[in-house]
């Protein structure tokens, strides 16, 4: 059974693209529940811009949608980097449409 603890947390693949997003927010440990990960938000968002949680969100987007696309079209990734690659794309899309508040 799939639960978010393993697919956020646990799952091989969301601890590498977690250990990627932890370089440049230079921190020294990567969630590894979900309390851990809310801490973890709380720690590195409080005292950046607004747009760092949204960062941290499309993260979690990204590894929704890549296990999803794994299980139900048989789409498999090649690099975990291609989630953060994902991430990117959305928070792109998404700022286009929210321009005025984030000039």
């Amino acid at each position: 059974i799939e639960t978010i603890q393993h697919l956020f947390f646990e799952c091989s693949l969301a601890r590498v693209v977690w250990s990627i997003v932890a370089i440049p927010l230079k921190a020294n440990n990567i969630p590894t529940s979900l309390r851990q990960y809310w801490n973890w938000c709380s720690e590195w968002t409080h005292t950046s811009p607004p747009m760092h949680a949204f960062v941290l969100a499309a993260i979690c987007w990204a590894i929704w949608k890549a296990r999803s696309k794994a299980c139900f079209e048989f789409k498999w990734l090649k690099h975990p980097a291609e989630i953060i690659c994902h991430a990117c794309s959305f928070l792109k899309f998404w700022t286009g449409l929210h321009k005025e508040e984030f000039q």
